[in-house]
């Protein structure tokens, strides 16, 4: 399974607010979910598809933007604070538990288009 996300996502760093003593989604998160939910809606799954993800998965998350500044040097921007809230917004749009993930990568890609690409896949398959 591959899923295009066509924009940035933000760090989770600013996705939170504190309230009421626990820290709760902003507005604008729970805004960007739900563009990422309706994205993933093609890739529904239906009961016997859960079924076959709900094993070993192996994920491997692409994070597509410009990583530098004018200088050369290397901007400091944590990609590992992007894929927390995009995997959390992913499994729970296809209805999957994430703690079916046994291998994660992360790939900071250079590009002048912002975007993601996640590749979902069942271990044994690539075995």
């Amino acid at each position: 399974m591959i899923i295009k996300i066509p924009f940035k996502t933000p760090s989770v760093n600013k996705l939170y607010s504190p309230f009421r003593g626990h820290m709760i989604l902003k507005k604008e998160a729970r805004e960007i979910k739900k563009e990422i939910a309706e994205i993933v809606e093609e890739w529904k799954l239906t009961e016997k598809g859960k079924e076959y993800y709900e094993r070993k998965l192996i994920v491997s998350v692409e994070v597509y933007e410009n990583w530098y500044c004018l200088d050369g040097s290397v901007k400091h921007k944590d990609v590992m604070n992007r894929e927390k809230f995009l995997i959390d917004s992913i499994f729970e749009a296809l209805g999957i538990d994430d703690k079916f993930i046994w291998e994660i990568t992360i790939k900071k890609i250079q590009s002048v288009e912002e975007k993601a690409i996640i590749t979902i896949n069942v271990l044994e398959e690539i075995l």
